[in-house]
């Protein structure tokens, strides 16, 4: 596609699914990216996820006074800390077919970060851009990576666990594995210095700019991050780095100035069209925004269809006929 979409935004529609361990949020868009409404809740034990996620779309739809057909599709992003590689991927997939099934429309699957990358590409700040790392602070620290505007995939569908790389010579006491970056700046070890390792994040927004705690994790994360920083220019010298995740702008804007001055690196070097690194604006509603780009951004190459699925009982509408 060209590098700027020009869209009728009541066109279609689309649909976002977040499922962050027992946090679920849901939302409406228009087909430019534009939020309609929101939805979020707390998964219990008892609850049916595909009953719940149904019920929240309905309501979200008859809210609107739209129906299913107005829908180009959904994007969906699931990070459940209890698994791990293979097994989310195998996990995701499952649960990618059966909301498909469920909801009757087709259903776009990719990580957080990399459906963030799209909405940049799309909307964002990287609309002019042919390369980037998207960096996202969750939970864990994730990364996706484009070049000549395509997100590039590992093995499996597996890439961009930046959170993995090791950032520090000290190793752990029970494993003795080098420190990692999830271990410093990722939101799950902002919530265990805060001493609430199993809260929301939106729990976790009601309490940052007033915790002294909160000082004290800006300056363990800061030397990591500008490590997994300088790492990711000498490996691959995109034209930028965006940082965003999920958080407010009060804490993305404290943690960039903690992160200056960079190390150096053969960034720098040479002409530059772009800053180093590049703040996410409305960050907060960034991981939503992606996701409901997916349905759209898996219609702009072949490639990218692999991330979607159809239902396999119901047939395409007439819109989906036509984009898909």
């Amino acid at each position: 596609p060209s590098k700027m979409l020009v869209l009728n935004k009541k066109a279609a529609y689309t649909l976002a699914i977040r499922i962050v361990d027992r946090e679920l949020e849901v939302g409406l868009f228009y087909l430019n990216g534009e939020l309609l409404n929101r939805l979020h809740t707390h998964l219990d034990a008892g609850n049916t996820l595909l009953d719940k996620v149904k019920y929240l779309i309905d309501t979200l739809l008859t809210v609107a006074n739209l129906s299913v057909s107005q829908v180009l599709g959904c994007g969906l992003s699931v990070q459940l800390s209890h698994l791990k590689g293979v097994e989310i991927f195998a996990h995701n997939r499952e649960l990618q077919q059966q909301l498909a099934d469920t909801l009757g429309v087709p259903v776009a699957l990719e990580t957080t970060a990399s459906a963030c990358a799209s909405f940049q590409m799309l909307f964002g700040e990287a609309r002019l851009l042919d390369s980037f790392v998207y960096v996202h602070l969750g939970n864990q620290v994730e990364s996706a990576v484009v070049y000549d505007r395509r997100i590039l995939l590992g093995q499996n569908g597996l890439t961009g666990a930046l959170g993995e790389l090791f950032v520090t010579p000290e190793t752990d006491d029970d494993t003795a594995e080098l420190g990692r970056l999830n271990d410093f700046a990722s939101l799950s070890a902002l919530k265990n210095s805060l001493g609430r390792p199993g809260c929301s994040t939106e729990e976790l927004h009601h309490q940052l700019q007033e915790h002294p705690v909160i000082e004290r994790w800006l300056e363990q994360a800061a030397e990591p991050m500008r490590i997994a920083i300088h790492s990711i220019e000498s490996l691959l010298n995109t034209q930028t780095i965006i940082l965003g995740g999920d958080i407010n702008d009060w804490l993305l804007d404290k943690l960039t100035s903690e992160l200056r001055p960079f190390i150096p690196s053969i960034a720098q070097f040479g002409e530059r069209q772009v800053v180093r690194l590049v703040k996410t604006p409305d960050v907060a509603n960034i991981a939503l925004k992606g996701i409901a780009t997916l349905p759209l951004h898996s219609a702009l190459s072949a490639k990218n269809m692999q991330t979607l699925y159809f239902p396999a009982i119901n047939q395409p509408s007439e819109l989906q006929e036509l984009v898909y």
